[in-house]
C-alpha cells in the first residue's frame, strides 16, 4: 500500500527466454569419405578371402580324412584279395597234387596189372618193363630174354615157322598155348612176352638158363 493507503500494484518482469544453440553442421570431406569406403571394401574383401580360405581348408581337411578312410578300406580290401588269392593258389596246388597222386596211383596199378607203361608200343621196351615189373628181372635177365627172342622171331609178333607152325615172339608151339595168358595172343606182344617169360622161368628157371640151353641144343 502507498502512504495514502491506496493499493500498490507490483509489475513482475517476465523471465528471459534462453535460446538453444544452433546445431553445428559438419562439413563432408569427399576424399575422406572415399577413403573410408575403400577401407570398408578392403575389410569386406579380406573377410571374404578369410571365409574362402577357411572353407577351402575345411574341405581339404575333410578330403584328407576321406582319403585316409578310403586308404584304410583299400588296404583292407587289398589284404583280403591277397589272402583270397593265396588261399585259392594253395587250394589249386593241393588239388593238383592230389590229382597227380591219383594219376600216379592209377599208372602204378596199370603197370602192376599189365606190366608196362600205358602207351608203350615197342615190343622190346615192353618186354624190358614186363620182365622188371612182373618177374623182378634185372638187365642181365632181360639181355638173355632179348637174345632168345631175336633168334626165335627177331621181335616179330606175327612170326610163323612154316614147318612147325610155331608162332609169335617166343615161337610158342602151338601158338594157341599163349591163350593161357589172354585170348589176344595172336596180336598182343605183351601177352606173348608174358607167356614166353613164364615158360622160360617154369621150364629152365630163368631167361639166362633158357639161353644156355638154347646155345647147347639149338632150341629151348
Amino acid at each position: 500500500m502507498t502512504a495514502l493507503g491506496a493499493p500498490t500494484t507490483t509489475t513482475l518482469a517476465e523471465p528471459a527466454t534462453t535460446l538453444a544453440p544452433a546445431p553445428v553442421v559438419a562439413s563432408v570431406d569427399p576424399a575422406l569419405e572415399a577413403q573410408r569406403g575403400a577401407a570398408a571394401d578392403r575389410e569386406n574383401r579380406d573377410a571374404e578371402r578369410t571365409r574362402i580360405a577357411q572353407s577351402v581348408a575345411t574341405a581339404a581337411t575333410q578330403r584328407a580324412s576321406n582319403l585316409d578312410t578310403q586308404g584304410d578300406v583299400i588296404d583292407k580290401t587289398s589284404d583280403g584279395i591277397k589272402k583270397a588269392r593265396a588261399k585259392a593258389k594253395a587250394e589249386a596246388a593241393a588239388k593238383a597234387k592230389a590229382a597227380a597222386k591219383a594219376a600216379e596211383a592209377k599208372r602204378k596199378a596199370a603197370i602192376k596189372a599189365q606190366g608196362y607203361e600205358a602207351g608203350t608200343t615197342d615190343p622190346r621196351e615192353m618186354a624190358r618193363q614186363i620182365l622188371d615189373n612182373k618177374f623182378g628181372y634185372g638187365s642181365d635177365q632181360f639181355s638173355c630174354f632179348d637174345w632168345i627172342i631175336k633168334h626165335e622171331s627177331n621181335w616179330n609178333v606175327h612170326a610163323t615157322n612154316p614147318g612147325s607152325g610155331a608162332y609169335g615172339l617166343p615161337q610158342s608151339l602151338p601158338g594157341s598155348k599163349m591163350a593161357s595168358v589172354a585170348s589176344d595172343w595172336r596180336d598182343n606182344p605183351a601177352t606173348q612176352i608174358i607167356w614166353g617169360a613164364k615158360y622160360m622161368k617154369d621150364r629152365y628157371g630163368s631167361p639166362c638158363a633158357a639161353k644156355s640151353h638154347w646155345q647147347s641144343a639149338g632150341n629151348y
